[in-house]
């Protein structure tokens, strides 16, 4: 599956049913009336989430449904569970060329010939130890192949995208919070994700003390995760050359997530959070199905290899979120730094603005700003004679570049425990590119950046 489209549907899902949490739980005087029921309420969250890229490119759709159960004692259980669908046009990694290229979709025999017929003089074949010819490169007259329903052809100077492109995701989230025990409280739980060729399983638990008179916590928590990738047509062989199709067994990798985290009430109307989190992962962090083009000195296709990762990234988070009650709305500015040792640093700001209108309605307004700089291994190519590369990937993912999104949501309370809502949201992404532009290359669109749409539909109540 497309690791940033599960990225974006991530963070989609999470604000679909976290939404601004605080929020709801201040009055219109901007008061704390999370505590003014008699009892604790247990609630439900149901949502449905569409995902369109432009260009006919990846379209989702997204169902969640989380329960909240408080227990008498306080303590509480929390599900989430999540389904989704996903399919269109997905970038291979290759670069768009002024010939036509052909690919085949990753399906374990894709690349083999059914019929090799003559064509005009140019065309790049390879054959196997056995003398079986196949597409292998660019389509520019020779020897090409019919009959064989995994390939797909990209026109000239189109980036390429393989449009069989499908995934499915089941995914279910369990924890338990406990009663605090005088000023100590803490939570466990577990996940489990699986799609057509990955299956993750996690396990996670923190720990919190308040302090000042509950005005202040601090918490530690622990994630620990394994994965599992199961790629279509197996696992190929880092570097090697993609006419071949050379593959191995499945592969996986393991995540483990530490996180230090400091909530305070600065005011009435101001809560303030830091977080300070650490991650390792290690093992397999290629995507199996992303290849880079390799080029003469003068920018012809000559080939394709697959991308290989370092196996081992490590990551430092620092998060800090602010969030203030006026008297008819309320602003949630958050902001984040990401540092790696794929020397990727990130900055992240982003803004709920939530304006109340009376009668149960409000509008909230979102904006995101997102900027990161490229991995030490990326590459738009492999040049041919050039220096050998341990590591290397085409994939715009670990490039420069910037993001903006921009979103609405409105919403209506039928009354104090049901609020139906519904978001429309736009993406826009914008490449920075500062490889050297080969000849043969000037002019065509590398890449066209990414632009997307989210609709999100929302219900709530308590019971």
């Amino acid at each position: 599956m497309n690791v940033r489209i599960k990225d974006h549907l991530a963070l989609a899902s999470c604000l679909l049913i976290t939404g601004m949490t605080v929020q709801a739980d201040l009055t219109d005087d901007g008061s704390d009336n999370s505590g003014s029921s008699t009892s604790p309420l247990s609630s439900a969250d149901m949502g449905v989430l569409f995902y369109q890229e432009d260009a006919h490119r990846v379209q989702a759709a997204e169902g969640v449904i989380a329960l909240h159960n408080v227990q008498p004692d306080e303590s509480s259980w929390d599900v989430h569970l999540t389904m989704d669908a996903l399919s269109g046009g997905s970038p291979n990694g290759a670069l768009p060329s002024r010939l036509a290229q052909t690919f085949a979709n990753p399906s374990g025999h894709s690349l083999q010939a059914t019929k090799v017929v003559q064509t005009a003089p140019g065309v790049q074949t390879c054959t196997t130890a056995s003398g079986t010819a196949y597409a292998c490169g660019v389509t520019t007259g020779g020897s090409s192949v019919v009959g064989n329903s995994s390939l797909y052809n990209v026109p000239a100077g189109s980036l390429p995208l393989d449009g069989s492109f499908h995934d499915r995701r089941e995914a279910v989230d369990l924890s338990y919070a406990s009663p605090s025990v005088d000023t100590w409280h803490w939570n466990t739980g577990g996940a489990y994700s699986h799609e057509m060729d990955f299956q993750s399983m996690s396990l996670q638990g923190s720990v919190a003390q308040d302090f000042n008179q509950k005005n202040t916590t601090l918490s530690l928590g622990v994630n620990l995760e394994h994965d599992i990738n199961n790629p279509v047509g197996g696992t190929p062989q880092p570097l090697s050359n993609y006419s071949l199709f050379e593959k191995t067994n499945n592969a996986g990798k393991n995540v483990a997530d530490v996180l230090f985290g400091l909530t305070q009430i600065m005011t009435e109307r101001w809560l303030t959070v830091v977080n300070v989190s650490g991650e390792q992962a290690h093992g397999y962090m290629n995507d199996p199905y992303k290849i880079v083009s390799g080029l003469d000195a003068q920018g012809n296709v000559v080939g394709y290899i697959f991308e290989n990762r370092p196996t081992v990234r490590n990551k430092t988070v620092f998060f800090w979120d602010n969030r203030y009650a006026f008297d008819h709305d309320s602003v949630d500015l958050s902001l984040r730094s990401m540092r790696d040792s794929w020397q990727i640093h990130s900055l992240t700001a982003d803004l709920h603005n939530r304006f109340l209108l009376g009668n149960g309605q409000f509008v909230e307004l979102h904006y995101r700003w997102y900027r990161q700089s490229a991995a030490y291994f990326y590459r738009l190519y492999v040049e041919q004679g050039q220096p050998y590369l341990n590591d290397v990937s085409a994939d715009p993912r670990l490039g420069a570049f910037d993001a903006r999104t921009i979103g609405i949501k409105y919403g209506y309370a039928f009354d104090q425990d049901s609020t139906i809502s519904v978001r429309l949201e736009r993406y826009q992404q914008y490449t920075r590119v500062s490889q050297l532009i080969l000849p043969q290359l000037q002019g065509l669109n590398l890449y066209p950046g990414l632009g997307a749409t989210f609709v999100e539909a929302d219900l709530q109540f308590k019971y």
